[in-house]
């Protein structure tokens, strides 16, 4: 796939949006941030989506423009009301802009507008919108969850942290995240899901272990 003017223009756009809020977060000395979640974690869905086109199809230019836009409205952990509807305004009304397809921005303001729909309420034929919705679930589950969990930690200062915090925080993760492996769109997602689920229970079982002296 190669990347054309209008994807390189609405990346370099979030990486803007995100970073003004990462820098309050997770400041350095000299005023940048060491550390954006939200850059990293739609970086992940795009890594993930590629993968699931190349084993479902779909259309290329759908699927990552959705990526790049759907949390448009939810620069870091924060998440406002209705983020997914203003994202999928702001792709109605501004994403033509770019350069983009314009028989095509209407599937991709759908798929936006419902990456955070209920389980198993897409369409059939909304091919794209599942495979955005997959990709994005996907990024929550596996030992990139508990990096995550222990990265976005310098957001909630008044939370104590030690290493029997992060057990008990990556335990609860742990049950939190099981019923999610069955409820993804496509069968190639929910073997990628059950490695990965696999994966974290294993981590967190030898985090326990080593928690233990045992």
């Amino acid at each position: 796939m190669t990347n054309p003017e209008w994807l390189i223009h609405i990346r370099k756009e979030l990486e803007k949006i995100t970073g003004q809020v990462a820098v309050e977060i997770w400041p350095t000395p000299d005023g940048r941030s060491y550390f954006n979640y939200r850059l990293e974690h739609v970086r992940q869905v795009e890594r993930d989506a590629r993968w699931l086109l190349q084993a479902v199809g779909g259309d290329d230019d759908v699927v990552l423009a959705s990526v790049w836009l759907h949390d448009r409205y939810q620069p870091q952990l924060a998440k406002p009301d209705h983020h997914a509807v203003l994202a999928a305004d702001w792709v109605r009304d501004h994403l033509g802009e770019t350069g983009f397809p314009v028989e095509k921005i209407e599937a991709v303001a759908f798929a936006v507008e419902k990456h955070s729909s209920a389980v198993k309420s897409l369409p059939e034929d909304a091919h794209e919108a599942r495979v955005l919705w997959d990709a994005d679930k996907l990024t929550k589950l596996g030992p990139l969850a508990i990096v995550n969990m222990i990265a976005v930690m310098p957001a909630f200062p008044e939370h104590a942290m030690n290493y029997g915090e992060i057990v008990r925080m990556a335990k609860d993760e742990l049950a939190r995240r099981k019923e999610l492996v069955d409820l993804f769109y496509f069968p190639v997602s929910r073997e990628r899901a059950a490695q990965r689920f696999a994966a974290q229970e294993l981590f967190v079982h030898q985090l326990c272990k080593d928690m233990a002296g045992v």
